[in-house]
């Protein structure tokens, strides 16, 4: 069974999708996405065959970027469907995010069967437009509306085959993501030099690392064997992306979050909030920032009982995600 996969933005969106598309067979999928370097370097490293087209979000954008995004996305509309028809794929799955747009669209006027993931607390943009043509939704945490099945958040499958409960505990880890985050990296080192912890911590960076690594902190631009650097971690600082929200679930990995405060509907704290609701992590919030007090915060936090917070905030789910979701797909 042939599927496309609309899928474009961060780690956090593609990653997902990736997982879904290896129950499907790398022959039998095509990605269509946007054109961003982030992009093009997860799907060069993942085999699958992706199109990229000149397509990107309209919230946040520039006045010039505004005015030009009409034609570009009407020319993207016409690129996806030339892809469609020659591909020929049985189904669609939208991703919800920008690009799902032009999917969603294509899709349509070839009459191909809608498929939506919704991965956060709250319906992306994008998936209420495909919601009324959609033939199911796949949920992250439970939505409660029509035509939803709740198998969660798709990880990678190195998760699958990790017993973190049997692995020794190495270091912290510091993640704002796949593209890092701009307040991680300009307050989070001057508390750590300041905390003396014993254990090690490792920062992800993003692209933009200008610092300098010593024993007690190791800063990374990108982390590519996520799964088990993440395993061997005592606790993660990290943002609330749903798919981040996946894997320390599914590690059960107790976190201290610090949600993005300009995600679009504040999806980042709802989603945060649904994690912590067992009591295996805690939030921060950027706005209220304070030295004194974050630092104050991550040291009661260092010295809590670590096997205590895992097992509140393990959940399962995720695991069998993307083969679930895949199943319901080839139901069609």
């Amino acid at each position: 069974m042939k599927i496309a996969i609309f899928a474009a933005g961060t780690g956090g969106h593609i990653y997902p999708a990736l997982s879904i598309a290896k129950e499907f067979g790398k022959e039998n999928v095509i990605f269509i996405a946007s054109n961003r370097e982030l992009e093009k370097k997860i799907y060069r490293d993942s085999g699958f065959e992706v199109k990229h087209l000149n397509v990107s979000g309209f919230r946040g954008k520039s006045l010039l970027e505004k005015l030009s995004w009409p034609i570009n996305s009407i020319l993207s509309i016409f690129s996806s469907i030339f892809l469609l028809i020659k591909f020929n794929p049985s189904s669609i799955l939208l991703m919800g995010n920008y690009v799902s747009v032009v999917g969603l669209i294509s899709s349509i006027l070839l009459f191909k069967p809608i498929y939506i993931h919704e991965q956060n607390s709250t319906l992306g943009s994008a998936n209420k437009l495909s919601l009324p043509f959609a033939k199911k939704v796949f949920s992250t945490f439970k939505l409660n509306i029509k035509k939803e099945f709740n198998h969660g958040q798709p990880v990678r499958p190195d998760f699958n085959n990790i017993d973190s409960d049997l692995i020794e505990k190495e270091h912290i880890l510091v993640l704002g993501g796949s593209q890092g985050a701009s307040f991680f990296n300009k307050n989070l080192p001057n508390i750590f030099e300041k905390l003396s912890l014993k254990t090690k911590v490792i920062f992800q960076t993003g692209k933009y690392n200008n610092f300098v690594s010593d024993k007690n902190i190791k800063y990374l631009e990108f982390i590519k064997n996520m799964p088990e650097v993440m395993s061997k971690a005592k606790f993660i600082i990290c943002r609330a992306g749903a798919s981040t929200i996946a894997e320390v679930q599914s590690l059960g990995l107790p976190a201290i979050f610090i949600p993005l405060p300009g995600s679009i509907d504040n999806h980042q704290l709802k989603n945060a909030e649904i994690a912590c609701q067992d009591g295996g992590g805690i939030i921060l919030n950027e706005k209220e920032f304070d030295e004194g007090n974050f630092l104050e915060i991550i040291r009661e936090f260092d010295g809590l009982n670590h096997q205590d917070l895992s097992k509140k905030m393990r959940k399962s789910i995720h695991l069998e995600s993307a083969r679930k979701i895949a199943n319901e797909i080839k139901q069609h």
